[in-house]
């Protein structure tokens, strides 16, 4: 009797466990179907990221040549279509480099080599309004705004056989204010969730004065001195941009 009082129990219980398993999975495949709501300054935001090439205009030109780089943006739309919106952006770009080999020290000689690397960089920082047309499979936009441009020049060391830096200074640091303008197009390639659009633009930054290097700028010196000869003009440039833009 005992027996078969348990052996009933146990199919009960088997079968209860079941369907509770199986509500629990029901449940849980339901639960993770659901895809939240954007928040309503999720559904304002968009960003993107960039390849840039500057390409300096007038003493600037005389001075340096093109540089390349990477440039990222943030824009808020401040209307529920997307006419307006304030954007920022931020980029840094290498315009120059010189590289070497030396001997680690003069107490361990020749036979450990380290490479010493020199580069050139622009930071062009900026924020403004933008117009832009929503809709459609091209959608042209223009912005403006202020900024600024930093520009700083790095030595670093690192070993002959492998890539790792162990050491750097920053020879040289100036900045400038400048006002920028710009358009370019948007060109969507995926409408949904998250939309994605091809970015193609120009900016041209009318940078004020400042000091600046380039390669050959420092000239090494008996007794490990070195003498700097900085270059200043104004800084005005295009930047050349093509990226991706992201949006909810």
């Amino acid at each position: 009797m005992l027996a078969s009082f348990l052996s009933r129990a146990a199919v009960i219980s088997a079968v209860f466990a079941t369907s509770a398993l199986s509500q629990d999975s029901t449940d849980c495949n339901c639960r993770s179907a659901r895809q939240r709501t954007p928040s309503g300054f999720e559904q304002r935001s968009s960003g993107g990221f960039s390849v840039i090439q500057s390409r300096p205009a007038g003493a600037f030109r005389n001075n340096i040549g093109f540089g390349y780089g990477a440039n990222a943006f943030y824009a808020f739309r401040l209307d529920t279509k997307g006419y307006l919106s304030l954007r920022a952006d931020a980029g840094v770009l290498g315009y120059g480099s010189e590289h070497f080999q030396v001997p680690l020290s003069p107490t361990i000689g020749g036979r450990i080599q380290v490479k010493v690397s020199t580069t050139n960089y622009i930071v062009p920082l900026s924020i403004g309004p933008q117009l832009a047309w929503p809709t459609g499979k091209f959608r042209p936009y223009v912005n403006a705004g202020f900024g600024t441009q930093i520009f700083f020049t790095d030595s670093n060391v690192e070993g002959s056989d492998d890539s790792w830096e162990f050491a750097n200074t920053t020879n040289q640091s100036d900045w400038t204010r400048s006002w920028v303008a710009g358009g370019g197009v948007y060109m969507p390639v995926y409408d949904g969730r998250p939309k994605v659009s091809i970015d193609l633009g120009l900016q041209y930054h009318n940078g004020g004065r400042a000091q600046y290097l380039k390669p050959g700028s420092i000239k090494d010196l008996p007794n490990s001195q070195i003498q700097i000869t900085p270059m200043e003009s104004d800084t005005h440039m295009m930047l050349v941009r093509l990226g991706v833009r992201i949006a909810i």
